[in-house]
């Protein structure tokens, strides 16, 4: 089975490696597949007639397809993720690494660190944490 890491850069695309494009056939313009089922992202080639996936991407020139907005909202992905590809059959599965840590409160993975025990908050929650505590000491 083969695996490879990869980034979500800020057009929220990522680069499927060359060996599992040709492996897989895929080609500039080849229509994708995007799901995700609540656990994973599944990636594959889209069928002739398939009308039942809302999600659809299309393969750049370099192996990069666009993350559909649905799939990064409900999977909670931002720019800068890093994802696991695996080559699964005849289709990628994308997966957030189980070492990454979320924020309790928005689902983030980035700047994220324990401030009490097992409750863990990006720098951006962070601060709106401790701004609402600095104005009710204030009141």
């Amino acid at each position: 089975m083969q695996e490879a890491t990869r980034f979500i850069d800020s057009g929220w695309r990522i680069t499927i490696p060359k060996d599992m494009r040709e492996l897989l056939g895929w080609t500039q313009d080849t229509l994708l597949c995007v799901h995700w089922d609540g656990f994973e992202i599944s990636v594959k080639a889209q069928r002739p007639g398939c009308g039942d996936c809302p999600d659809v991407s299309r393969m750049g020139a370099l192996g990069k397809i666009v993350i559909p907005h649905r799939v990064r909202e409900e999977a909670m992905l931002y720019p800068g993720q890093i994802l696991t590809l695996t080559l699964r059959g005849d289709q990628i599965i994308m997966s957030t690494g189980n070492e990454q840590v979320r924020c309790a409160a928005c689902g983030s993975e980035a700047d994220v660190l324990e401030v009490l025990p097992n409750v863990h908050l990006c720098k951006t929650c962070r601060a709106k944490v401790e701004a609402a505590a600095a104005k009710g000491l204030g009141s």
